[in-house]
């Protein structure tokens, strides 16, 4: 039997036919599960959103407004009391201060020390006036809001200047003398106004700066 042989031309046929038919079975298949699982485009966005807590915070406004004295020198102590008059006769007679012959009713708290203390504003706010008393000495004026604001008098130095934004805690002047009989020559009387009438500042410090707004 006389034997047949295949054209040279053949087999590269068949070849090619072959790997043509397994790339288009399997771009078939690639389709095909493509189509049966489609993803969210913004799957790995959503993601994130979800997940993801901000790294910068806003301290400003979760900070909480702190009231604090005027000083921090522990050598500091009341020389004269707020005028109350709610209290006893003997704490008001406590509470009065001597000028020339004459019993004034203290509209704040008086503070002396035997040394120089630095004088620190009470809450954040504004300093709204600078002035001198002929009595009293120099004065800082504070307003913390609409119906706040503190008054810093006997100053023998001072380091802020009207319009100055000023935080709570912040030093703005040094104690310093008045004319007030007995009195130290390192002193501060301070005033507390609030809806245009004085209070205690030793009440002052422990109230919630939201209801005084």
């Amino acid at each position: 039997m006389k034997k047949r042989k295949l054209k040279g031309f053949v087999l590269p046929t068949v070849y090619i036919l072959v790997i043509s038919l397994l790339f288009v079975s399997i771009s078939f298949i690639g389709n095909a599960l493509q189509n049966q699982f489609k993803y969210d485009s913004d799957l790995s966005v959503n993601a994130l959103d979800d997940t993801v807590t901000p790294v910068i915070k806003d301290e400003e406004s979760q900070e909480q407004v702190k009231i604090v004295k005027p000083f921090t020198s522990t050598a500091v102590g009341i020389s004269k009391s707020y005028y109350d008059m709610q209290d006893d006769e003997q704490k008001q007679e406590e509470s009065l201060v001597y000028y020339e012959q004459t019993y004034l009713q203290n509209s704040g708290v008086l503070y002396s020390s035997k040394e120089v203390f630095d004088v620190l504003s009470v809450l954040d706010g504004t300093v709204t006036n600078i002035f001198e008393d002929e009595i009293l000495g120099n004065v800082v004026e504070i307003t913390h809001n609409t119906n706040l604001k503190s008054l810093y008098y006997s100053l023998s130095e001072i380091t802020v200047k009207k319009d100055d934004l000023v935080k709570s805690g912040q030093t703005i002047g040094k104690s310093g003398d008045n004319l007030l009989d007995d009195e130290s020559e390192n002193c501060l009387l301070l005033e507390v106004y609030y809806n245009g009438k004085t209070i205690d500042p030793e009440d002052f410090y422990n109230m919630n700066i939201d209801e005084l707004q």
